[in-house]
């Protein structure tokens, strides 16, 4: 039906004749052809592009593992605080470890906070923890080896870390054990 009425249209307008400018001649004839191959299936009509976001899978499991790392630093915020009040009240550990001190302690435990310490970091730290809870202390002796070669936080943080889990190899662990 739209082709019978451009084609009436065309004859109509070529009848009357040099009344149609170059310009709408040229519109017309790109027109024409658009119809010719639209008969012949051989261009379908163009759709819209919808440009709106659209998460697909792989940044849900980005945020997912960004949710991930924040569960695990929180994890291992409170192990650290608990373990760092034991620490400090025990009073061995005064005499045993200078470079440990409440100062650095808080800032490394601010920093777990603020969430500004690397996610490969908190990951070691994570996987530190579970070793403590699973008491295998040799894995433990090797992860913390592992952690201080690999560690991309401060000198000063990463000696208190290590300090906190070795506390726990020398003094908690063997506790635990002989009860």
């Amino acid at each position: 039906m739209q082709e019978t009425v451009v084609q009436d249209n065309l004859q109509l307008q070529q009848a009357d004749g040099p009344k149609i400018s170059k310009n709408k001649k040229k519109k017309m004839k790109k027109k024409r052809q658009k119809e010719k191959k639209r008969a012949a299936g051989l261009v379908t009509k163009t759709t819209s592009v919808d440009f709106t976001y659209q998460p697909d899978k792989n940044n849900k499991e980005e945020a997912a593992g960004l949710k991930d790392i924040g569960e695990k630093a929180d994890s291992i915020l409170d192990f650290l605080q608990a373990t760092q009040q034991i620490y400090f009240a025990d009073k061995k550990s005064e005499c045993r470890d200078a470079a440990v001190n409440s100062e650095t302690a808080q800032e490394l435990l601010q920093c777990l906070e603020l969430r500004t310490i690397s996610s490969s970091d908190v990951t070691h730290l994570h996987r530190l923890k579970s070793l403590v809870l699973l008491q295998d202390i040799e894995r433990l002796k090797d992860a913390l080896k592992q952690f201080q070669e690999q560690s991309m936080m401060s000198a000063d943080h990463a000696k208190v870390a290590t300090s906190l889990f070795h506390y726990w190899i020398t003094d908690i662990l063997p506790v635990k054990n002989r009860k």
